[in-house]
């Protein structure tokens, strides 16, 4: 027992006038107290470095728990506690949708995930955030985000938080989907010394097949430099292949990374979108489309 932890032995057991026979029993209380609060503190540690870890390498689905009081100004005096679901990542930009409900209490937000909410479509807003990393970091700094969990199997505390879809079982050949697949099955198989180039090879077949999945994959890969050097503009290249498709997951990166590039043209993109007939859906321009 350190110094300090004995004088707070001794002040606890003067508070409360133990006597010398109860001294023992006092020991024992303040023990079992002491494991307690340090088995708290131990787990609050982990759960703050866990939060860190998957801040670090985000992933789609992850949860993350919002203190909302200090990202806005205008709130009701129940309106305290949020939750953000990570949708997309494209390079060093995440893009998060933050839940339609409010919280009290903080207790509430793993109730609402217990009790199968997220799986509701009206649970999150429509509108999109893309925040970067850095941008990110800050908040958990601040404590806005206070916690991040990722679902295991799409669950989490015991429920979903996507609608389960059932398995699909069409025989119709897609050109592209299964090597699509093999390469995500690849990235998994961390076990293998070369899975990265594997999988690299499977999304390059699947691209070439014509494959959106396969193309937005391979786009992923030049984006975060994984076997093959980071090239922006390669990303860009497998992303409109995909977006000229009508795939509205590429639309979206390939507006993320052009807005990082100063020679990339929004505008242009979507006109050539336009020309080929792909259904733009946008909430505002800034530019007119022919």
């Amino acid at each position: 027992m350190t110094r300090l932890q004995f004088t707070i032995f001794q002040n606890f057991c003067t508070k409360y006038d133990f006597n010398r026979v109860d001294l023992g029993k006092c020991l024992v209380f303040f023990i079992v107290a002491l494991i307690i609060f340090n088995n708290l503190i131990q787990g609050q540690n982990k759960e703050k470095e866990n939060s860190q870890n998957y801040l670090n390498a985000p992933q789609v689905d992850d949860i993350y728990f919002l203190d909302f009081r200090l990202l806005s100004d205008n709130l009701r005096p129940t309106e305290k506690y949020r939750i953000a679901k990570v949708v997309d990542v494209t390079g060093e930009v995440v893009t998060l949708l933050y839940g339609n409900v409010f919280y009290l209490r903080q207790q509430s937000l793993k109730d609402s995930i217990r009790y199968g909410q997220l799986r509701y479509k009206q649970y999150f807003e429509t509108k999109r955030y893309d925040l970067t990393l850095a941008q990110l970091q800050a908040m958990f700094n601040t404590s806005a985000i206070f916690m991040i969990k990722r679902p295991n199997n799409n669950m989490l505390y015991g429920n979903y938080v996507n609608d389960p879809k059932p398995a699909s079982h069409s025989a119709i050949y897609i050109p592209g989907k299964r090597e699509n697949s093999q390469g995500l099955s690849l990235l998994k198989s961390t076990y293998l010394e070369n899975y990265t180039e594997q999988a690299y090879d499977y999304f390059q077949r699947s691209a070439k097949l014509g494959f959106t999945e396969g193309q937005i994959n391979l786009g992923q890969m030049y984006l975060n430099g994984k076997f093959v050097n980071k090239d922006m503009r390669r990303a860009l290249f497998w992303f409109n292949k995909a977006a000229l498709q009508s795939n509205k997951d590429a639309v979206l990166k390939y507006v993320i990374v052009c807005r990082q590039l100063d020679e990339c043209r929004e505008g242009e993109f979507y006109q050539s979108l336009n020309d080929a007939g792909v259904n733009i859906k946008v909430r505002a321009f800034d530019f007119t489309l022919n």
